[in-house]
């Protein structure tokens, strides 16, 4: 690629705003006078009113709306919607207030429930203004009310303030890196953004995905925790200010499309678990099934550059026997940074295919990267002909610029790019149309989708006029470029690496140095503009007169990102304003849809860093820009489990960091934690050292102990999926969540469970020979055992227990009552899955223990056959129940059971049709537990094939 050094602004050029949050200057919108209700009907649904205007117009941050509807819906026995929108539609401003249900499913009313069937109730009030509360039937608990505070309905501003009881519970409003306990003095500003690209995700700040769904737990002396959530239906850029005793909901235009979820369940209480599968089930729609093999390990970065590099490293986890499932590539691959086109030179399409095939061959997959953004080609240069673009362009699905009408032009590494606009079908045959075109040349598996905020590194249509300078180079420098190397590491790396450590400062000073006195790109010229005013009957897209807290430079939300003045080609020319925080969530859309005519009857595999609400139908996410830091990595569990609750189950981060450089105690302990997210992958970017996971002695045995661990674990974790797939369940679990009652458990953050049953206490601190964590549960009937002695563990109720934890050790604990599935861990799941089974029974008190385990092909979208085999362990004896037609030809090997009381004697095996083996399997045992073994013979036609019980005999 030949590249053009840009004359673009490196920060944005235009206002520098504070955000409201901070303006002590700004209007009180609790100052306006609020609404008042009349006309109300009461039907079998719910009821509806009138909301007018209750004084003066208020003006505080846009025009105030005089006329609103209000619609109050018992949609479900357990969810109750508060409509409240603009009387008076027109199609041109229908958009900018109603969330489209074709984009964003909206939840709808069951036909059956009432007021009166209904967990929930409505009340309101007209004195002093309208007001509202809903509060739950069963103890007349107040979940959300208004009561006492305004309502504030603009076009560029909305405010709803909700009381809340002292010293909340409140977790979830993804994506944020944050602690998982949200506190009472924390803004989640929502307006999607790529602004980890330099030093890594912000800690506090937006970043790329909205989810407006929060969930609440409350804790009662004498009964049981109660929990409940609330979700936001509105895509606008919104800010919630939680506050001591309040919530504050924010949002830049749209409406007031609020569901309550009572979190109630058939025994008449409400939990967590069960508030979260409702929002999953019933408002985003349950996340999509995954395919078996992307539960492997999985290795990417930016930086390899070229076919035989990337070989290499396939071979490099070979030799150290670290088990690799899927390589990926960054956009080394790409011929000038180009999305659809590969470098003829390193990695040409001829040879990438028959590597792929190889791959294939070996059970490995591939997955690439690809950019959302499109590369213009320089109509004064005939050989910059670049088929995506010209294919778009004729069918004229690109985002355009206002001032123009010609296409909106923004800036990324390819150089002067166009996006694509989603709200027009043809958006969705052209994009097909290029992955199609594409993966005939090499045959991926899989399709990771980037910069799908969307970024781009201008401030607005940039390219308007410059067209004949592509392609340019982007206003910064590209990781790994000459004075762009990165000398950042972890926190401790000093106290083991001392000498290294000095090469490192000495280094980065003489970097830095440079930089000063060498200028790429010319300096920006910044302007500085208070808070704009609202101008009746109009509205500022560009600087809307509320500054939400933006971390981009200036808060501006044209920074970053396509302007919010760009509008689609869609009947009502709805602009970015509205559609900016949907354009990653309509890309994944449109990728799973691609992917499923690429690949009929299969699932997708589709992961997109910009995520929305019920992204996780058709899509999975990871962390994004994450920093090889200790911190990071802490913060990494409480990231993870905000996912689970937003219903996008297949999510992970980069293990050993994405910015900065790792060292071997940080990436020993990051392999291992990450082993128990559901998706696992390293990666890191240009510019830093190699962090593979055989780079480091430490590092590959640590890997492989805690590999070894997951790929025999891999039946539990797809079980776990399905579930979540089906139900709407979690895969990872906080504590507080399995054990609602227990209130010390509401900030620990730091263990998590995978699924119910599997407790991971990581290291999270440099230099560290220990870990401490608690067992929850311990005194009321709850047991765990140690993952590899199966020995049990003594501690005090909620008592902190120091554990060993030697550097290539993570410690896993089983919980009492629990049955696993297991299998021999191979190279890959596909070797995985030609093992023989095992069983694993860890008894409670009572000597009881249950699970269940989902099989199927792995792959089909639609499985032909199914099985679900459900196992108890009661009164010495395990009943194996199995149900479904799908054919798992593995054997079972052998049976263990821990936390016996007394040695049986013997053993008997008895298949479903109450017959008993001549012989008997092998029995051994030792301090608590029993080892059957040598059953293959049992079962040569599979494991589950028939259904069976064990009896141990005294």
């Amino acid at each position: 690629m030949t590249q053009t050094y840009s004359l673009l602004p490196q920060v944005d050029a235009a206002p520098s705003l504070t955000p409201t949050i901070h303006d002590s200057e700004a209007p009180d919108p609790q100052k306006c006078p609020g609404y008042e209700a009349s006309n109300v009907v009461e039907n079998a649904e719910g009821l509806t009113a009138d909301l007018a205007l209750a004084g003066p117009n208020c003006q505080a941050f846009g025009t105030d709306i005089e006329n609103l509807i209000l619609k109050v819906q018992y949609q479900t026995k357990e969810r109750l919607n508060v409509k409240i929108y603009p009387k008076y539609l027109s199609a041109q401003n229908t958009s900018q207030y109603i969330l489209s249900s074709s984009i964003v499913p909206t939840p709808e009313w069951d036909g059956n429930t009432t007021s009166s069937s209904s967990d929930l109730s409505f009340d309101w009030s007209n004195t002093p203004s309208f007001q509202f509360k809903i509060s739950r039937k069963s103890n007349g608990e107040d979940l959300f009310s208004t009561f006492g505070h305004v309502l504030v309905y603009e076009n560029q501003f909305l405010e709803v303030v909700t009381n809340m009881i002292k010293d909340y519970n409140v977790y979830g409003l993804a994506e944020n890196i944050h602690d998982f306990y949200l506190g009472q003095n924390y803004t989640q500003t929502f307006w999607n953004s790529d602004a980890g690209i330099t030093s890594g995700n912000p800690v506090d700040g937006n970043i790329y995905g909205v989810h407006p769904f929060y969930q609440e737990s409350r804790y009662h002396p004498d009964s049981n925790t109660t929990s409940h959530g609330v979700y936001a239906r509105n895509a606008h850029g919104q800010e919630w200010l939680l506050r001591n005793n309040t919530i504050t909901y924010r949002t830049l235009g749209g409406s007031i499309d609020l569901y309550f979820l009572s979190g109630q369940n058939e025994y008449g209480g409400s939990t967590a678990v069960d508030t979260i599968r409702q929002y999953h089930s019933g408002c985003v729609g349950l996340p999509a099934m995954q395919l078996f093999w992307t539960l492997g390990f999985h290795q990417c970065r930016l930086g390899y550059t070229n076919l035989s590099m990337i070989q290499q490293v396939v071979d490099n986890y070979k030799t150290a026997n670290i088990p690799l499932e899927g390589i990926w590539s960054d956009f080394d691959m790409f011929d000038g940074y180009r999305s659809f086109v590969n470098n003829p030179v390193t990695y040409p399409v001829d040879e990438m295919a028959k590597w792929i095939d190889r791959l294939h061959e070996d059970n490995q997959y591939y997955v690439p990267l690809i950019w959302t953004n499109i590369y213009r080609s320089n109509p004064n240069n005939a050989s910059d002909a670049y088929g995506p673009y010209q294919r778009g362009a004729e069918l004229e699905t690109f985002i355009r610029n206002p001032n123009t009408g010609d296409y909106y032009t923004g800036n990324n590494w390819p150089g002067f790019v166009v996006w694509g606009d989603f709200m027009l079908p043809s958006s969705q045959s052209w994009w097909t149309n290029e992955l199609i075109t594409w993966h005939n040349q090499i045959p991926f598996d899989g399709i990771l989708s980037d910069l799908s905020e969307p970024a781009s590194y201008c401030v607005g249509s940039c390219g308007d006029g410059k067209l004949d300078l592509n392609p340019v180079h982007v206003p910064l420098l590209i990781p790994g470029e000459y004075l762009n190397v990165d000398y950042g590491y972890p926190e401790g790396f000093s106290v083991r690496n001392s000498s290294d450590a000095i090469s490192v400062s000495l280094a980065a000073a003489s970097q830095s140095s440079a930089l000063q006195t060498t200028t790429p790109f010319p300096s920006a010229t910044t302007t500085t503009l208070g808070r704009t005013d609202p101008t009746p009957g109009l509205r500022n897209l560009t600087y809307p007169p509320y500054v939400i807290n933006n971390v981009q430079a200036g808060h501006a939300l044209v920074k970053g990102t396509i302007s919010p003045d760009a509008t689609h080609s869609d009947p009502e020319n709805t602009t970015e304003y509205e559609m900016h925080n949907l354009f990653g969530y309509q890309v994944a859309n449109a990728t799973y849809e691609a992917l499923l005519t690429i690949f009929p009857g299969r699932r997708p595999f589709g992961m997109a860093r910009g995520t929305f609400a019920g992204s996780g139908r058709f899509s999975s996410h990871w962390g994004g820009d994450n920093t090889s830091t200790w911190g990071s990595m802490f913060l990494s569990i409480s990231h993870a489990l905000t996912h689970m609750m937003a219903g996008i189950p297949m999510f992970g981060v980069d293990a050993c960091g994405y910015t900065h450089n790792t060292d071997f105690d940080l990436c020993s302990r990051w392999m291992a934690l990450a082993a128990f997210f559901p998706f696992y992958r390293n990666q890191n970017m240009g510019g830093t050292i190699s962090q593979e996971a055989y780079v480091w002695s430490s590092v590959a045995e640590a890997s492989r102990r805690a590999m070894a661990v997951r790929y025999s674990l891999l039946n539990y974790m797809y079980t776990l999926l399905y579930y979540a797939h089906t139900k709407g369940d979690t895969v990872m679990r906080a504590l507080a969540w399995e054990f609602p009652n227990d209130e010390t458990l509401k900030t620990t953050y730091s263990q998590f469970l995978l699924g119910p049953s599997l407790l991971i206490t990581p290291v999270l601190t440099p230099n560290s020979e220990t870990v401490r964590g608690v067992f929850p549960g311990i005194g009321e009937g709850t047991r765990w055992y140690d993952w590899y002695t199966l020995q049990e563990v003594h501690a005090r109720p909620q008592e902190n227990v120091t554990l060993s934890a030697p550097l290539e050790h993570i410690n896993v604990h089983a919980r009492g009552g629990s049955i696993f599935t297991l299998q021999e861990p191979g190279y890959t799941t596909t070797a995985t899955r030609n093992n023989p089974f095992s069983l694993l029974a860890t008894l409670d008190d009572n000597q009881y223990a249950e699970g269940t385990v989902y099989l199927d092909d792995g792959v089909s979208l639609l499985p032909n056959a199914t099985r679900i085999v459900s196992f108890t362990y009661n009164n010495k004896t395990l009943q194996v129940s199995t149900s479904g037609t799908y054919h798992a030809a593995a054997p079972l090997a052998n049976i263990t059971i821990a936390g016996l009381k007394t040695e049986p004697l013997g053993v008997q095996f008895m298949t479903d049709s109450m017959e008993y083996n001549k012989t008997s399997p092998k029995l051994g045992y030792s301090n608590g537990i029993v080892y059957i073994t040598d059953l293959a013979e049992y079962t040569p036609n599979g494991a589950f094939e028939r259904s069976f019980q064990l009896t141990l005999t005294y």
